[in-house]
């Protein structure tokens, strides 16, 4: 969970204009998220400016649902609580499904749902904020008081959601935790546990290049995962050779 001192809006990777945002189902609208929080602060993203705009151009009022689909490793802090105070405020229903991954910043828009769905192989990660600084001791002591309170206000976000107590919240920050869905749904952070996805959905981010470390489970799941696909791609080959017989 990073901070950026102003926003950025250059794209060095993907263009929004291009990105498939919605798809209609029914009554309900359905936005995806498969990138990092804030556009330009790792090469791509989505900025909390293209989403509001977007999700304005649905025109959607009470009685009305927008299924928010996430995976992404995190990114801008003011992007990603901007996109949550919004979602918060609308009078339409808001239903959350991590479909991988969501970290850092991420989180926090997850958060936005009045309703969060997890398939059971998904993971959330909750960690201090940090960013990057440059000055004298007197910056670094400012700088230092302002992550505090700037973690203070996750930890409400979190607390409003899980009603854990703040010491338990803090601590969890402090040591950067992955939390699986089950875990999640008794914590408070999620409502329901799905069916699982493939790991491949949620590994498509390198988490270690944005200083997380990827959990040993789902190393694990990607492991076992290629072991399966593998051992088809083994089958399918007997059957084909059996067949030219």
């Amino acid at each position: 969970m990073k901070l950026s001192s102003k926003p950025h809006f250059h794209n060095g990777r993907v263009d929004p204009g291009k990105r498939e945002w919605f798809s209609l189902k029914k009554d309900t609208q359905e936005i995806l998220i498969y990138d990092e929080i804030g556009r330009g602060f790792f090469g791509g993203g989505v900025s909390a400016e293209d989403f509001v705009e977007e999700v304005q151009g649905l025109s959607l009022s009470s009685g009305d649902t927008l299924r928010v689909r996430l995976n992404s490793p995190g990114g801008d802090l003011w992007d990603g609580n901007t996109i949550y105070n919004y979602l918060r405020s609308q009078p339409f229903h808001v239903n959350m499904h991590i479909d991988g991954v969501a970290a850092s910043a991420a989180s926090i828009v997850a958060m936005a749902g009045d309703t969060i769905s997890m398939p059971e192989n998904s993971f959330l990660m909750i960690h201090n904020p940090w960013m990057f600084a440059a000055g004298d001791a007197n910056t670094f002591r400012k700088v230092a008081d302002d992550l505090d309170r700037v973690r203070e206000g996750a930890v409400s976000t979190y607390a409003s959601r899980t009603n854990l107590p703040r010491d338990e919240l803090v601590q969890m920050l402090d040591e950067e935790t992955w939390i699986g869905a089950n875990q999640a749904v008794e914590m408070g952070f999620a409502d329901e546990v799905t069916d699982a996805v493939q790991v491949a959905a949620m590994l498509k981010f390198d988490y270690e290049s944005y200083g997380f470390h990827t959990p040993q489970a789902l190393t694990e799941q990607e492991r076992k995962e290629q072991e399966s696909l593998k051992q088809m791609r083994v089958d399918w080959s007997i059957m084909n050779s059996a067949a030219r017989r």
